[in-house]
């Protein structure tokens, strides 16, 4: 399918910035491969930690928007294959799509990988309704979640007739394939209305029991170790593929948000900006699509910016988002030298777009054309954008935790060396004591550690049903002075995105201090290795700092983006209204509300904290585990003084 390789000079010079990282990590990976040939065996897994972390090295960046906002158009755009992921269809349903740009973990000998829902997942769907069926369920909504799960029992038949025999066993497995063919993504991935397809026609077969799809592009042109993600369109029919979305844009470190000049963020979901208001704003890029169906797209642009800004503003995320505008349709016309087949109203766009400038513009060179349509696009613009963030985010991050672990292993080794030079061998050590101390050590960081982690996770729990608390508040407060004011309250909604903020904000407070407590560990840890060399092996330091590993970047609270029936406005809230006597409308109300935010708690504690937690632990372990290494080499050092080759300056020089 990537036979022709168009001309891609703009994605190398857009996505530079990310190649030179690359470049970085490589010389730092090939430094640690040649000094393991001769380096001091208890410094092997730290190595093989640091190189394995630049392999591993992938950071995502998701895609999402309303349907018909143009996400694959923009994508295909981004990765320079026009026809990659189905975009000229009404989509019916659509599966979260990672594209990986020449992976180095990518499972051998395919390109197209898909993976399929469970049965626990499809009986859960069936049962439930999914998660429109629960929240129509927790309301106390029985017949409304009993006609969810009509429909989705009715959408299961569906595909059970489509698949036959071929639905119960395709269920929890996935296909594999060797390369990449339109009409295989376009089985897996997407598909149009059923009643507008052809009779026999294949597309979108296994859309619905498609849960991911891992599509690996190689092109010379592309960075290497960058996932762009596709997802589904916000309103996914009962929500069924919600959680896994939130899932992906929380393990992503960029944001792309991507909205349609017609509709911009004055009319956009409410899903979405659930989604903005979970994630940090340095890591949201907003791409502003489908410019070339404005009449006047540079006098729109000024306009359609501010109203993004000053909603953002109003919903309390502030104005510093980065807002790009463009058009997938542009590039796409560009990259395929189609740039003078464009529709008429496109190509008339176009020309105001440059007739509004200050220089002139000849449109009618072809080759001039296909460049301003590129550049026009903004899709050179959001490479560079996207390549700054990885940048400066996880690869700045990846930089630093593995020269971290490399001057370490610098620091631990010289000290090795010297204890050997200076000793000479043949000093009388009780190995065994020392190992026992050390393990002590480690037993008494421990139970420190979990100790004050326990003290933060009762105060984020405390934080958050405060939070909940104060909403419940404002919100029964709110309704009854509805209710005095204009009696039945049919169409009153109270917009839960203070509640969503606040323990945004108490999970981050939380987490910076599991940050401090995880520098207090490492402290500890040094401070005891140091000790031992001092009183125990009559080896002074005077190093009583060092780069300690990096701290794990915790989850994006993206589960507080998930729909509520609080988002909801549905026929099924008048009910609450008409219960006979005065206060049933905020007793309801506030039971609905403890019902629904409560499972928040539970959540942020359980699928954030926790993880957030242990992972911290575990880079306090690892590290200890490492200091042991070091004192047993340094024990071998004054026992036997037997060193490999010196060549720490391969590492140094890095």
């Amino acid at each position: 399918m990537l036979e022709n390789e168009p001309d891609l000079k703009q994605h190398a010079e857009g996505f530079s910035e990310l190649n030179g990282l690359w470049e970085q990590l490589d010389q730092i990976e090939n430094a640690l491969e040649t000094y393991r040939e001769t380096a001091f065996a208890f410094v092997e897994d730290p190595i093989d930690r640091a190189v394995d972390k630049i392999k591993a090295f992938e950071p995502a960046v998701s895609v999402i928007g309303q349907v018909k906002a143009g996400k694959s158009t923009l994508l295909n755009a981004l990765i320079g294959q026009t026809s990659l992921l189905p975009s000229d269809v009404n989509p019916w349903t659509s599966v979260i799509t990672n594209v990986h740009l020449n992976s180095r973990i990518a499972p051998p000998d395919t390109k197209a990988l898909f993976r399929f829902f469970d049965a626990d997942e499809w009986d859960r769907l069936v049962e439930t309704g999914g998660r429109l069926g629960e929240i129509a369920s927790r309301a106390g909504f029985e017949h409304e979640a009993g006609e969810v799960r009509t429909q989705v029992n009715a959408m299961r038949q569906t595909t059970e007739e489509r698949l036959g025999d071929e639905f119960e066993k395709l269920l929890a497995q996935s296909h594999a394939f060797p390369t990449l063919e339109q009409d295989v993504i376009d089985r897996y991935i997407c598909y149009g209305d059923p009643e507008e397809l052809e009779e026999g026609a294949t597309e979108g077969v296994y859309a619905d029991i498609t849960k991911l799809a891992d599509l690996y592009v190689d092109l010379p042109q592309l960075p290497k170790g960058l996932c762009l993600r596709d997802t589904p369109g916000v309103n996914d029919t009962f929500m069924m593929r919600e959680q896994i979305t939130l899932n992906a844009i929380s393990e992503s470190r960029v944001c792309v948000v991507v909205l349609s000049a017609h509709q911009a963020l004055s009319t956009m979901d409410v899903a979405l900006m659930r989604i903005i208001c979970s994630v940090e704003a340095r890591e949201v890029l907003i791409f502003v699509n489908r410019i070339d169906e404005l009449e006047d797209p540079k006098g729109e642009i000024e306009r359609i910016g501010d109203t993004i800004r000053r909603t953002l503003k109003r919903m309390g995320l502030g104005d510093t988002f980065e807002i790009l505008f463009g058009s997938g349709y542009w590039a796409n016309m560009a990259i395929d030298n189609k740039a003078d087949d464009m529709m008429p109203a496109s190509r008339a766009s176009l020309e105001a777009f440059y007739a509004a400038g200050d220089e002139e513009v000849d449109l009618d060179d072809l080759a001039i054309l296909r460049e301003k349509a590129i550049e026009a696009s903004g899709v050179p613009a959001l490479h560079r954008a996207i390549a700054a963030r990885v940048v400066n985010g996880p690869g700045a991050a990846l930089l630093e935790d593995v020269r971290a672990e490399t001057n370490e292993i610098i620091r631990m080794s010289d000290m090795v060396f010297k204890l050997a030079e200076a000793s000479g061998g043949g000093d009388e050590i009780d190995r065994d004591a020392l190992t026992a101390k050390f393990d002590a050590l480690g037993a008494r960081i421990k139970d420190g550690f979990d100790a004050e982690a326990e003290h933060i996770r009762n105060s984020l729990q405390r934080r958050l049903e405060l939070a909940q608390d104060s909403f419940i508040t404002s919100a029964v407060d709110a309704l009854q002075s509805h209710i005095d004011a204009f009696g039945e309250a049919d169409n009153w909604s109270h917009e839960p995105v203070s509640l969503r903020l606040m323990m945004k904000s108490a999970y981050n407070v939380c987490c910076n201090k599991l940050k401090r407590v995880g520098q207090v560990g490492f402290e500890q840890v040094l401070d005891g290795t140091l000790d031992i060399l001092q009183f125990e092996l009559d080896f002074y330091s005077e190093l009583h700092t060092t780069d300690f590993p990096s701290q794990p970047v915790h989850k994006a609270p993206t589960g507080l983006a998930m729909t509520l029936s609080l988002d909801l406005e549905a026929s099924w809230w008048r009910r609450f209204w008409k219960r006979g006597r005065k206060n049933a409308a905020e007793t309801r109300y506030k039971h609905l509300i403890v019902a629904e935010t409560t499972p928040l708690i539970e959540m942020m504690l359980q699928e954030y904290f926790d993880p957030a937690r242990d992972e911290t632990w575990s880079i306090i372990s690892r590290y200890l585990e490492d200091q042991k290494g070091f004192i047993d080499a340094m024990i071998d050092a004054c026992t036997t003084g037997e060193m490999p080759k010196r060549n720490l300056d391969i590492l140094a020089a890095e």
